[in-house]
C-alpha cells in the first residue's frame, strides 16, 4: 500500500510562495513513491471557530462549510505538510482557522508532519512555532531538516530564488515519506490508543 501524503497551503492568495514550497515538497515525495494530494486553503470556505465545542462531542464541526472534507483528508493522509505565510509574526487567517476549527475533534496520533513558513524578513520563527505547537499538541512525528523550514520572499514567485528554501522543502518531502512509509509498516504504540471525549473543565480533573 503506497503512503499517502497531503500538502496544505494556508496562505490567502493562490499560487502562492507558500504553495510553492509545499508543492516542491509534494514533488519529492512522489518520487519516494507517494501518492500526493494538495489542498489551497484560498479556494475553500472555512470560517473562524465559534467555540461552542460541539465538536467534541459530535466529532464533525457543525458549521456548513468545507472544514469538515479538508479534515477527513487529513485524517486519511499518512504525511501531512502545512504551510503558511508569515502574518505579522503569526500564521495567516486560513491556516488559523483550519488549526482552530479541527483541534479539538481531529485525531492524528503518530502520523507524520511538518510546518512550513514563507516571510519577507522577521516574525517568521514565532510562526513557525504555531505550526509545530499545532503538530506537536495532535501528537505527530515531526523529521527535521538540514535547513529551518522557512522561506524568504515578498511579491509572487519570488521564493523560487530561495534556493535553499527550496532544497529544504524537497528534502521535507522526502523524509515526511519515508518517515511515514516506515510507520505505515510499524505503527507506533499510541497510534491506536483510545482518546477522551469530552472536555477538562479544570486542570487535574480527569476526562468525563
Amino acid at each position: 500500500m503506497r503512503t499517502r501524503i497531503l500538502g496544505i497551503s494556508g496562505s490567502p492568495r493562490t499560487s502562492s510562495n507558500t504553495a510553492i514550497l509545499v508543492e516542491t515538497a509534494l514533488e519529492a515525495a512522489e518520487r519516494e513513491g507517494a501518492i500526493i494530494e494538495f489542498i489551497d486553503l484560498s479556494s475553500l470556505k472555512i470560517g473562524v471557530c465559534e467555540h461552542c465545542c460541539e465538536c467534541s462531542k459530535n466529532g464533525r464541526c457543525k458549521l456548513d462549510d468545507d472544514l469538515n472534507k479538508v479534515a477527513d483528508t487529513m485524517k486519511a493522509a499518512d504525511g501531512i505538510i502545512m504551510g503558511s505565510p508569515d502574518h505579522f509574526a503569526s500564521v495567516a487567517t486560513p491556516m488559523k482557522n483550519l488549526m482552530d476549527r479541527t483541534g479539538r475533534f481531529l485525531h492524528l496520533e503518530g502520523k507524520v508532519a511538518a510546518g512550513i513558513v514563507v516571510g519577507r524578513r522577521s516574525g517568521l520563527d514565532l510562526a513557525l512555532s504555531h505550526l509545530l505547537f499545532f503538530l506537536l499538541v495532535k501528537e505527530m512525528i515531526v523529521p527535521g531538516a538540514i535547513y529551518w523550514p522557512i522561506g524568504f520572499a515578498l511579491n509572487a514567485g519570488d521564493i523560487r530564488a530561495d534556493t535553499e528554501a527550496l532544497s529544504m522543502a524537497a528534502q521535507i518531502g522526502r523524509r515526511v515519506t519515508i518517515l511515514a512509509t516506515t510507520l505505515v509498516r510499524n505503527p507506533v504504540p499510541w497510534a491506536h490508543e483510545p482518546r477522551p471525549t469530552g472536555q477538562k473543565v479544570r486542570f487535574g480533573d480527569e476526562w468525563k
